[in-house]
């Protein structure tokens, strides 16, 4: 799915983080897959709405080679984790689920997943993922799922605009700052992205975070406060509109289409949109580096097997056949994701641009693996930047706070 769905949707995971932990302890069930139980069929969920033909293909081929079908039950992104809960609690759960990379922690350290460690120590293949995606199946030192595409957040720029004022694309804080306020005009502002109250904006503002040197876990520090200092920086100077707080990535790079924005931090899911609709040409780099150098947030999603799968070998071969890059490239291709392998993305189709950009980013994307909480996490850092961006409260006060409620939650 692509992110700026998942994303918007949110909100629904929040029940992982409060309700799992009442209703869940699944680690050590010996039973009750939604699975047949002679062997010859797999169930599979997902959220994909109007998934492609190679998507569903890689499923047919399965069933095709090995003779175990696969019955596939797609449900709403806003329900899927409601729809998980239910079947953990009445020890129904599917033999595979495909899930949003953010949800992989917080489902290992509730036991839903199957542990894949020793499965993929001798699958002998995990040395191809790119860090950023193998993070994101990590939790707790132990692998529990294996990444099926990956996005990154990317800089989408103007460039006949850029041409125009003879600046190139910035490559540092500093000079995106400069180029923002250099290009900003009585129609159109330098800089536009998601600052909504929703997880949009919090891809974006955890990439500056990261880029400062700090981290969920160092929001009081000095460089976390560079990081908001430096984002309403961007707002005092009128480079950025106060609309931000009202859109997400959609619509910040919309801005940009329009006219209306001469920079914007996008998902790279979102290029061909802009390019289509564009009038000016398309400029796309690398995201301007912090004091702490380059980094981008990952997005994406995982296969993973639930830990009460009567069928954990066939599954696993499911899983494994998907992700085999005969199979994965047409997928990848027709879908316009990026490879969460190194050895799929050496392929011709993602070494010419923009894709050559975006796996640039992508080397340096960092997953989001904060454990079973993150849902609240992310909540408390929204209400940090928002506060500060509407004139609420000054930086250092709102990260304050953000910290007192986010570091407890780490602990847990």
């Amino acid at each position: 799915m692509k992110l700026e769905t998942t994303h918007q949707s949110w909100r629904a995971a929040a029940a992982l983080g409060i309700a799992i932990g009442v209703t869940l302890s699944l680690g050590a069930c010996s039973s009750g897959s939604g699975a047949s139980t002679d062997g010859e069929k797999l169930i599979l969920w997902d959220y994909q709405q109007e998934p492609g033909a190679e998507y569903l293909k890689r499923l047919t081929d399965y069933t095709a080679e090995t003779g175990i079908e696969v019955e596939r039950v797609a449900i709403k992104y806003e329900d899927f984790l409601g729809k998980i809960l239910q079947a953990a609690a009445a020890n129904s759960l599917p033999d595979v689920i495909m899930i949003d990379n953010p949800w992989n922690s917080a489902m290992a350290a509730e036991g839903v997943l199957l542990d894949l460690t020793d499965r993929v120590e001798e699958w002998g293949q995990w040395d191809q993922y790119f860090d950023g995606p193998a993070e994101s199946a990590t939790w707790d030192g132990k692998i529990y799922g294996v990444p099926n595409e990956s996005n990154d957040l990317i800089m989408y720029y103007d460039k006949t605009v850029f041409d125009e004022a003879g600046l190139a694309a910035p490559t540092t804080w500093e000079e995106l700052k400069s180029a923002a306020e250099q290009l900003t005009t009585a129609d159109r502002y330098g800089f536009s992205t998601s600052m909504i109250k929703s997880e949009n904006s919090v891809f974006v503002f955890e990439s500056l975070l990261w880029q400062a040197g700090a981290d969920l876990d160092s929001l009081d520090s000095p460089e976390a406060l560079e990081a908001m200092e430096f984002l309403k920086s961007l707002q005092d100077s009128g480079a950025m509109s106060k609309e931000v707080l009202s859109w997400d990535l959609r619509g910040g790079v919309t801005e940009l289409v329009n006219g209306r924005s001469a920079i914007a931090f996008g998902g790279t899911w979102d290029g061909g949109w802009i390019e289509e609709n564009m009038d000016n040409e398309l400029g796309i780099a690398l995201l301007p580096a912090g004091p702490a150098g380059q980094a981008s947030n990952l997005g994406g999603e995982n296969w993973a097997i639930t830990a009460t799968s009567k069928h954990a070998d066939a599954a696993w071969d499911l899983v494994t056949f998907a992700v085999d890059p005969e199979q994965s490239l047409p997928y990848l291709v027709e879908s316009g994701q990026l490879p969460s392998r190194q050895d799929i993305a050496e392929e011709q189709a993602f070494t010419q641009e923009p894709f050559a950009t975006y796996i640039e980013q992508l080397a340096v994307a960092r997953a989001r693996v904060y454990g079973p909480e993150y849902p609240r996490m992310a909540d408390a850092l929204t209400t940090a930047f928002q506060s500060v961006l509407s004139g609420q409260e000054g930086p250092e006060a709102a990260l304050q706070e953000a910290a007192t409620t986010i570091q407890p939650l780490l602990a847990e």
